[in-house]
C-alpha cells in the first residue's frame, strides 16, 4: 500500500500539526512526505507540545514552524485540518492542488487555562487523539 504524501494544517502550526506531522514519520517512516503548516504560523513551537511529544518518543526540539505557502510545491495528495478555525484555508489548499481532504477537529490544547497538570492533561489528550487516528489511518 502507497502512503499517500500528506501536509497536517493547524491555525498556528504550532501545536496540532506539528504532532501529527511526527506521528505519521514515526508509523510511516523518516522518508515519507509529510508536512506541516499553519494559517498564521507562530514563531517557534510550543513548549508544552515539544514536552508531551518526548513522552511518547517523538522529538520535535527542532521543529519549525511553516506558513501554508511553504508546503505549495511539495506533492500533496492528502490534507488533512487539525482546527475547524483552519477549515477554509486548508480546504481551499486541497482542493487547488486536487488532494484528497479531511477534517480532524481536535480541540485546541493551548487555549486551555489552569494550573500546569491541567494544561498537559489538554495536550496530552490531542496528543493521543491525534496519535490514534494517525495508528487507525489505512492508506489506499
Amino acid at each position: 500500500m502507497a502512503v499517500p504524501s500528506v501536509v497536517f494544517v493547524c491555525g498556528r502550526n504550532a501545536v496540532r500539526s506539528p504532532m501529527a506531522e511526527g506521528f505519521w514519520k514515526a508509523r510511516f517512516g523518516a522518508d515519507c512526505l509529510a508536512r506541516s503548516c499553519g494559517v498564521e504560523p507562530a514563531a517557534w513551537p510550543d513548549g508544552f507540545m515539544i514536552n508531551v511529544m518526548e513522552e511518547s518518543g517523538v522529538d520535535l526540539s527542532n521543529f519549525e514552524c511553516r506558513d501554508l505557502a511553504d508546503t505549495a510545491d511539495d506533492p500533496v495528495e492528502l490534507v488533512v485540518c487539525l482546527a475547524q478555525d483552519a477549515d477554509p484555508a486548508a480546504s481551499a489548499f486541497a482542493e487547488a492542488r486536487g488532494a484528497d481532504y479531511h477534517l480532524w477537529a481536535i480541540p485546541d490544547p493551548a487555549a486551555v487555562e489552569g494550573r500546569h497538570e491541567a494544561r498537559l492533561d489538554a495536550y496530552r489528550a490531542a496528543r493521543d487523539d491525534i496519535k490514534a487516528r494517525i495508528s487507525a489511518f489505512i492508506p489506499g
